[in-house]
């Protein structure tokens, strides 16, 4: 974030809000039916995939990155090594689930990060990791989580609304 060209750096509880926001758009998920969960939105995900998705990515770094920052171990604050096999191991996760049980474990898996981040210290929060002084856990946050979830959030609200402009035309 930016403001008259200096950075601005966020807190725990701002990011804190700003990963809570996940939580409201996919309690909204809720009202569709299970067809419109699992229905191919692209060419290799359905909204259940994204959210299983997202949810694969909170689990993976609550349980590395978070308990290592908690546990005072040394942080190695960058992309997975290997992107794919996560998302691989997410979505198929996610296929063994009911899509509103899915939605169910992805709101609590996203509470669980927000809980284990609120235990962490605002400078361990703000501070350059180790092997790379262009992260902190805050601006990691900021580009990997928040705005992928806002990136995945619109893709699946311009497939709700094509959706529903298809099932319900105007005359």
């Amino acid at each position: 974030m930016f403001e008259n060209g200096r950075v601005l750096v966020a807190t725990i509880g701002e990011i804190s809000k700003d990963l809570e926001k996940f939580i409201v758009f996919v309690t909204s998920l809720s009202q569709y039916s299970d067809d419109v969960l699992t229905e191919q939105i692209n060419v290799s995900w359905s909204i259940q995939d994204i959210i299983s998705h997202i949810m694969g990515w909170n689990i993976n770094f609550t349980i590395t990155t978070v308990s290592q920052i908690l546990n005072s171990e040394r942080v190695m604050l960058e992309e997975h090594p290997d992107v794919q096999a996560i998302n691989d191991a997410s979505v198929s996760y996610g296929k063994a689930m009911k899509p509103h049980d899915l939605l169910a474990e992805a709101i609590y898996h996203r509470r669980q990060l927000i809980a284990q981040l609120n235990l962490i210290s605002e400078s361990a929060f703000s501070k350059y990791f180790h092997n790379n002084d262009s992260y902190t856990l805050e601006s990691f946050l900021q580009e990997m989580f928040i705005s992928h979830d806002l990136h995945h959030k619109e893709q699946i609200m311009r497939y709700l609304s094509k959706k529903s402009q298809l099932d319900n035309p105007r005359i």
